[in-house]
């Protein structure tokens, strides 16, 4: 009786690895594009794309240090958990909220844009 439980356990252990093994559609992948925040006169612009299994950040925003303007920073970014969940620089957690099809964060909120307008936003800079 043991032997026929052991079998039953090691196959359907084989059907999941297999079938977890099999996703097609990579996790985040509705992270991945061009966004704008809603901030007043100086909106936060957002590109993410992916880089391998991570993802690169790209966040241009305003910045009064130095030479007075908009700066981009690119960092890392993984997917933790939940498919839900990018965490960018290990500190900050972004949720995808798909009603709305924006990123949030504890301090913005950025709606999805095409290449094109964050091209055109990025070249005001």
């Amino acid at each position: 009786m043991n032997r026929r439980h052991f079998i039953t356990a090691a196959s359907a252990t084989a059907l999941l690895s297999f079938l977890t093994g099999c996703k097609t559609e990579p996790g985040g992948e509705k992270f991945l594009g061009y966004w704008k925040s809603d901030k007043g006169n100086h909106p936060v612009l957002v590109h993410i794309e992916r880089n391998g299994e991570s993802f690169l950040f790209h966040e241009t925003a305003w910045s009064i240090v130095g030479k007075v303007g908009y700066r981009t920073r690119t960092v890392p970014a993984v997917i933790k958990e939940a498919d839900n969940v990018l965490v960018v620089s290990e500190t900050v957690h972004l949720a995808y909220n798909e009603k709305e099809d924006a990123i949030v964060s504890g301090r913005m909120i950025a709606h999805r844009i095409t290449e094109t307008q964050y091209q055109s936003a990025t070249n005001k800079t």
